[in-house]
């Protein structure tokens, strides 16, 4: 690695061996990959276009270090959250890590040079083409950008090797939790959570969805034990896109790569050493707070208690949100998408309950403030949350 001027550090691949992807969402991919040197496994999240489903050259990982910095961390203790840095590529060699998403997740590529070869991994592989960031023809090609840049931070699948010193598998639970408290919304008399509701609607409209599963995101937040652990044991037997489960740093169980339910203890325990529902007590257990049953509840400094105060900043709803926003003129619709401006949001404005007035009585200030709550609870609602250990 070096510094460029940018005061970035500029990443060398050939630096790191055994890439590998490690997931795609609707704003990044990611890929990760060890350090030769230090042997310390990290992701990079390289930025991703809604619309083409390819890599972008207009990433703004500066703007999403300063979201986290400026509006999530005065929300959520720093213990909870992941420590990101920027760093950049020659964007020749994000061109080739680019052809890592079309692989499947636990196949590992040793060498960066495996992927510059044309034959095994032709152009037409990658996700980000260079028709994207080059333009001329033969001798007057001109490169733009010359750099990429990228979020880089630790992979959360592997404990690093002076913590991860031990006999049995590490395991890997990934959840997304969702919105774990039930709002109303006017005209909309319906007796399920949001998470239900859009479940009947994917299931009803989209045949990748044609599974209802019995995941309510309101047990996992209940702070009841056995509430709890039936949410979890749901998404174990159904995971849709709430659950992934990685042992030592391999997907064995998620959406797209499913486990079936006979070898799920055999895959996560081979020596017997731990059973199922251990691994499901000790999620109820690592995201409540909590150390054993007695007086168990949810404890507000808990992550799962930090994500459901966050996430209550939102008054709102999406039915008044979307009336909110259709009133407004389109100088402060731009205003409110401008996503320059979100680092610059009063904190103090945001993280502080109104209990707002009907929409139609609100001041212009008072109408952007509560919809970018809605907004930044948006995060909340959609975040995930991590549990990484091993059992001995």
């Amino acid at each position: 690695m070096q510094i460029n001027p940018t005061n970035n550090v500029l990443v060398e691949p050939r630096d790191y061996r055994s890439f590998c992807f490690r997931g795609e969402g609707r704003a990044n991919f990611v890929i990760s990959a060890r350090h030769r040197a230090s042997g310390v496994r990290i992701v990079w999240r390289f930025a991703k276009a809604r619309k083409s489903g390819l890599m972008t050259v207009k990433a703004r990982s500066e703007l999403v270090n300063s979201y986290m910095q400026r509006i999530i961390e005065p929300l959520i203790d720093r213990e909870y959250l992941v420590n990101m840095s920027i760093v950049e590529f020659n964007i020749i060699d994000v061109h080739h890590l680019a052809k890592i998403p079309h692989l499947d997740s636990n196949l590992k590529i040793e060498n960066f040079e495996d992927l510059e070869n044309e034959e095994n991994f032709p152009e037409d592989f990658s996700y980000l083409p260079k028709n994207l960031f080059q333009k001329g023809h033969g001798s007057s090609i001109l490169t733009y950008p010359k750099r990429l840049t990228s979020l880089q931070m630790l992979d959360a699948t592997q404990l690093p090797m002076s913590i991860g010193e031990h006999n049995s598998a590490t395991i890997t639970v990934e959840i997304k939790p969702k919105q774990g408290f039930l709002q109303c919304h006017p005209n909309v008399n319906v007796p399920h959570c949001n998470n239900c509701i859009l479940q009947i609607e994917k299931s009803c409209g989209q045949s990748h969805f044609s599974q209802m599963y019995d995941f309510c995101p309101l047990d996992l937040f209940s702070g009841n034990f056995s509430r709890m652990r039936r949410a979890i044991h749901s998404l174990f037997l159904v995971p849709h896109r709430n659950l992934r489960i990685f042992v030592d740093g391999n997907l064995v169980h998620s959406d797209e790569k499913p486990l079936e339910q006979h070898k799920f203890q055999k895959t996560l325990f081979p020596n017997a050493e731990a059973t199922e529902k251990d691994l499901e007590a000790a999620l109820c257990f690592a995201l409540s707070g909590n150390e054993s049953k007695k007086n168990f509840h949810l404890q507000k400094d808990s992550v799962l208690g930090e994500i459901l105060q966050a996430q209550r900043i939102d008054e709102l709803g999406i039915v008044k949100a979307h009336a909110l926003y259709e009133q407004l003129d389109a100088h402060l619709k731009a205003s409110l998408l401008d996503k320059n401006a979100l680092v610059d949001i009063d904190m103090s404005t945001i993280s502080s309950r109104s209990n707002p007035a009907e929409p139609q009585f609100l001041s212009q200030q008072e109408q952007l403030t509560e919809l970018r709550k809605y907004f930044v609870a948006a995060t909340m609602k959609d975040c995930s949350v991590g549990f990484l250990g091993n059992f001995h």
